[in-house]
């Protein structure tokens, strides 16, 4: 792909999460759904150290989503841009292109995650593909029931083997049962995704073709998943097993342009990709609310994406969407302090 195709593309996601960011601020006070209260100011931000971990191939890189092999610790990396999928085998600091740029015709790639089976799952806008990581065979594909106007952006894998996609354009969670699956990829085949969690009449008014549902994350049990909406900052709890939904009173910080969340006992990250931060919050033991007890704000995470721990060590994506000028190469940065 030319990099002017690549950036227009890029522009397109920019005026996207400008109008999801413009969704947030504009939502009616008077929304029964919406927190009114005003968000309490944060403590004085962390002081974070931020440094290059992995760097990435080319100039198109603008990475998205990121994922370690339970295996192997072997770290894959999307990108946004091209398509590409692009892996550092565990231990090395320079990654090389797993999956090339137009892989089985695809142009962008965003969430992804490796299963304990060593597969490898990847987001596009319509669908998620799931590859091999000893060969990059593909070995399923799963679709939108609606092409065209969806766009799948994160995905997070429970331990009883389903798969959870967040549905950024129609504030839907697709689920996918561990049943399904290996059927599916048994067949070598391809499967439609169905809807786990519908969350229109849940998540808060925004202009049509606002980016919402972002990133997704289950706790270490799968009893529950919290997911973020973007536009408003609203952090919603998801319970597979009820089929419930539940808004988190957030209290100590906004989550507004809230992109990628990493959940660990009571604790949850969540990068932001408008604000260049990170915020680290407690979780209350019922999962029904969430207060930032740090932030961290600095330019040098070039609008992260989303975050993972890897060898004990925070890892964040720095996407660079919409920089005037580049930081090469694009990379993965290790972030202490938060």
């Amino acid at each position: 792909m030319h990099l002017s195709h690549a950036r227009r593309r890029l522009t397109a996601c920019a005026l996207a999460l400008s109008c999801a960011l413009a969704a947030g601020l504009s939502a009616p006070a008077t929304d029964a759904r919406a927190d009114t209260s005003a968000p309490e100011a944060p403590d004085a931000a962390e002081a974070v150290t931020v440094s290059r971990a992995i760097a990435l191939p080319g100039n198109q890189a603008y990475p998205e989503g990121m994922a370690t092999d339970p295996r192997t610790g072997d770290l894959y990396v999307t990108s946004f841009a091209t398509g590409a999928v692009y892996r550092a085998p565990s231990g090395q600091t320079q990654a090389t292109e797993f999956l090339p740029a137009g892989t089985d015709g695809r142009t962008q790639a965003m969430g992804t995650e490796v299963d304990k089976n060593g597969r490898l799952w990847v987001n596009d806008a319509d669908g998620v593909t799931v590859y091999s990581t000893a060969d990059g065979k593909r070995l399923a594909r799963f679709v939108s029931p609606t092409p065209g106007k969806s766009v799948l952006n994160d995905l997070d894998l429970t331990p009883d083997g389903s798969a959870y996609i967040t549905d950024s354009l129609r504030q839907v969670v697709y689920r996918l049962p561990a049943a399904t699956i290996e059927k599916t990829v048994t067949a070598r085949g391809t499967d439609t995704l169905a809807a786990g969690f519908d969350l229109n009449g849940v998540v808060a008014p925004h202009p049509d073709g606002a980016i919402t549902l972002n990133g997704i994350e289950s706790d270490a049990t799968g009893k529950y998943l919290l997911t973020v909406d973007m536009a408003s900052g609203d952090l919603f709890r998801l319970e597979p097993a009820t089929g419930g939904v539940h808004k988190l009173k957030v209290t100590g910080g906004t989550l507004l342009s809230a992109d990628g969340l990493l959940w660990e006992k009571n604790q949850l990250w969540v990068v932001q990709f408008g604000s260049d931060s990170i915020n680290r919050l407690t979780v209350s033991s019922d999962v029904t609310s969430a207060s930032v007890v740090a932030h961290a704000t600095d330019p040098a995470l070039q609008h992260p994406t989303t975050l993972i721990r890897k060898n004990g060590s925070l890892h964040v994506i720095r996407s660079q969407f919409g920089s005037a000028t580049l930081d090469l190469p694009f990379s993965v940065a290790k972030v202490s302090g938060i």
